[in-house]
């Protein structure tokens, strides 16, 4: 099986509390870089904005079993980065890919 496969199999069987955070990132952030993380806090504003019935402790939970799997890591006890394998996850789910962000450099200041 592809791995593409594999990884959409395995993001169909997901209760729904995990597909909500994994698709959070693109679309709190759609022009995220890859493994940038977002803070819980903006995670359940987008949950509550969208009348999901998830508390901030259900997510924070949910968050502990996807970083004991290594689909993310909590930095700072407050920040949800997804890992590579993450990444792959939230391909899988929404079919969304973080991008490289690339902005001009400043030119210096006049003197």
């Amino acid at each position: 099986m592809a791995t593409a496969e594999k990884w959409a199999a395995y993001a169909a069987i997901l209760p729904d509390i995990y597909r909500e955070i994994l698709a959070a990132f693109p679309r709190i952030e759609p022009n995220r870089r890859p493994r940038s993380g977002l803070a819980y806090q903006s995670i359940w504003a987008e949950f509550e904005e969208r009348e999901l019935g998830i508390s901030l402790g259900e997510l924070m939970q949910a968050c502990e079993q996807l970083s004991e799997h290594g689909f993310i890591e909590i930095k700072r006890g407050m920040f949800v980065h997804p890992t590579e394998t993450g990444e792959e996850l939230i391909r899988a789910v929404t079919g969304h890919e973080a991008s490289e962000v690339s902005i001009p450099t400043l030119p210096p200041p006049p003197h």
